[in-house]
């Protein structure tokens, strides 16, 4: 895969939402919070869905990671007038499962290359979906989950970003 010149410019906004995002505080947090919850309300009941099944430092990241593709998405076309809806997570979601199933079933490892470039060719918002990665690989509430917890969450995170997407290609 090649990596354009938007790519570039796109990992630059993702580096620098990141280390906003890093130093948010209580009235950030409450802030977006409550936009979020006009604008998008399957994120927020997403993050709290998240509240039953994780750690205290394990949510915090989490929050950290659903504010960054926040972030990312709140000011682009759309996202204030078409809300992301279960079903379409589901839709999302299930895809993203069924292409995880056949990537573990494949033996040959140029052909898990091949699906890994073909996967990461349609997400348009791969600089997020790499920052996402980062915070996974770098926040030490996150790298001490079970492996399987961990793809749990990376799935939903990466349908999230292709629920927005959707609705910024789309409308």
């Amino acid at each position: 895969m090649i990596i354009s010149e938007e790519d570039k410019k796109e990992s630059v906004k993702v580096s620098l939402l990141l280390k906003r995002i890093e130093l948010m505080d209580g009235q950030y947090v409450n802030t977006e919070s409550d936009i979020m919850s006009q604008q998008q309300p399957f994120v927020i009941s997403l993050f709290l869905g998240y509240n039953l099944d994780l750690k205290a430092l394990e949510l915090e990241e989490m929050m950290k990671i659903i504010f960054l593709i926040w972030e990312y998405f709140k000011g682009m076309k759309h996202i204030n007038e078409v809300k992301i809806s279960e079903s379409q997570f589901e839709r999302i979601h299930q895809r993203n499962i069924y292409m995880l199933k056949y990537f573990e079933k494949e033996k040959d490892e140029s052909e898990k290359l091949d699906f890994v470039d073909s996967v990461l060719r349609h997400l348009n918002s791969r600089a997020l979906f790499t920052g996402v990665l980062y915070q996974f690989n770098q926040k030490q509430a996150l790298l001490d989950m079970r492996d399987k917890e961990r793809g749990i969450l990376l799935i939903g995170l990466k349908s999230l970003i292709e629920c927005f997407e959707e609705i910024v290609n789309n409308k």
